[in-house]
């Protein structure tokens, strides 16, 4: 495995935490002028974007 592939995946789980952190409300305090739902959804998009990023690198057909 490519090194390229390591930071790869060390930055879709460190999104995935990060968005499940932000879901929690510990990277966004919840007193912060943020709607509950806006603070819920943005935490969900980050964590499914480093789900995705996971997901296709792992899916990447490799070169020769």
């Amino acid at each position: 495995m490519r090194i390229v592939n390591y930071i790869i995946l060390t930055l879709s789980a460190a999104a995935m935490v990060g968005g499940g952190l932000i879901m929690v409300g510990i990277l966004v305090p919840r007193n912060i002028v943020l709607a509950e739902h806006y603070r819920i959804i943005l935490g969900l998009v980050i964590l499914l974007y480093g789900l995705y990023r996971f997901v296709v690198t792992f899916n990447r057909p490799t070169r020769p």
